[in-house]
């Protein structure tokens, strides 16, 4: 699955270093390619929804979200979508009954 072309060495050099120093994250997972893959274009997501200023709680679910749809499936594409849909606010999803409304 090739990466979009925005995206660049310095990207993903830096990601890598943000995934290694993750001690949540297992270290053999970041060497499996497409566990990877989901992880780069999550910290992509994250950084786009950052600039948005998308609420953490949010930001969470959503990145929650773009992995579980990334299975099967190019997880670039998929978190593209996601952030597309969140920026035209077509984005629909459930919200956790526990958790403040903030989208009110």
């Amino acid at each position: 699955m090739p990466r979009p072309d925005f995206i660049n060495n310095d990207d993903i050099k830096r990601w890598m270093k943000m995934l290694e120093a993750d001690n949540q994250v297992p270290k053999e997972l970041i060497n499996t390619p497409l566990v990877k893959e989901v992880c780069l274009a999550g910290l992509w997501l994250t950084e786009e929804l950052e600039k948005l200023n998308c609420p953490d709680v949010i930001m969470f679910r959503i990145q929650w979200t773009a992995g579980k749809l990334s299975y099967g499936r190019d997880p670039w594409d998929i978190h593209q979508e996601i952030l597309s849909q969140y920026k035209n606010n077509t984005l629909i999803f459930e919200l956790d009954e526990t958790e403040p409304n903030e989208l009110n």
